[in-house]
């Protein structure tokens, strides 16, 4: 329904009790087995108290654009910095959280060790606000069938971005369809023979910012 999809706040209100929902009810600390006594003690060591003293030391160190290496100032904070460095944040699959970026980077390795270093790498920008398929998923009333023939002059790339920034749904939409493109027709995944530009392709792995 575009009538969300053009809201200014909906969106982002929806994503974000979305994460909260996800964080609080599907993630879990982890530990490894033989360090877990260590763990259980310095949880004994640590109170409210000395984990917001900590908290409002980072936040300072922070604001004095301090980089330096950050020191336990007492007995608590040694243990907390050891909780830190032992325990694993594990959650289920929430994009951008430190336990998704953890599980890309294992994939990532494993690929490695299984088939080499990759052949090659590079950073694709579909450009939306250049092509007018993303002014058409937003509902404008362009004719696919004239693109390139007869481009509607109507719609400028101004026009194009405008429209993005109304709905950004539609910009979401047109990357996955050139992502998808990307991969099935240009790395050739969904061609006969799995053949595409670059031969056939064994593995790939795209990570979205």
């Amino acid at each position: 329904d575009k009538r969300f999809q053009t809201h200014l706040s909906f969106i982002f209100v929806v994503h974000n009790i979305l994460l909260v929902w996800r964080s609080s009810s599907r993630t879990h600390l982890a530990v490894q087995r033989s360090w877990w006594p260590n763990a259980a003690r310095a949880m004994d060591d640590i109170d409210n108290a000395a984990l917001l003293r900590f908290r409002n030391h980072l936040v300072d160190r922070k604001n004095r654009k301090d980089a330096s290496l950050v020191k336990p100032r007492d007995e608590k904070e040694q243990a907390i910095m050891k909780l830190l460095r032992h325990v694993q944040y594990v959650d289920d699959h929430m994009e951008g959280s430190v336990g998704s970026v953890a599980m890309m980077q294992e994939q990532i390795r494993a690929i490695t060790r299984s088939s080499g270093t990759p052949s090659l790498f590079f950073t694709l920008n579909p450009a939306d606000g250049h092509n007018p398929i993303a002014s058409f998923l937003a509902g404008k009333d362009i004719d696919l069938d004239a693109l390139f023939d007869k481009p509607d002059s109507r719609f400028t790339s101004m026009d194009r971005l405008r429209t993005l920034a109304e709905n950004p749904v539609a910009g979401a939409q047109f990357f996955h369809l050139m992502v998808d493109e990307l991969i099935g027709k240009f790395l050739g995944l969904n061609r006969p023979g799995k053949r595409g530009v670059f031969g056939r392709v064994k593995f790939y792995y795209g990570v979205v910012e």
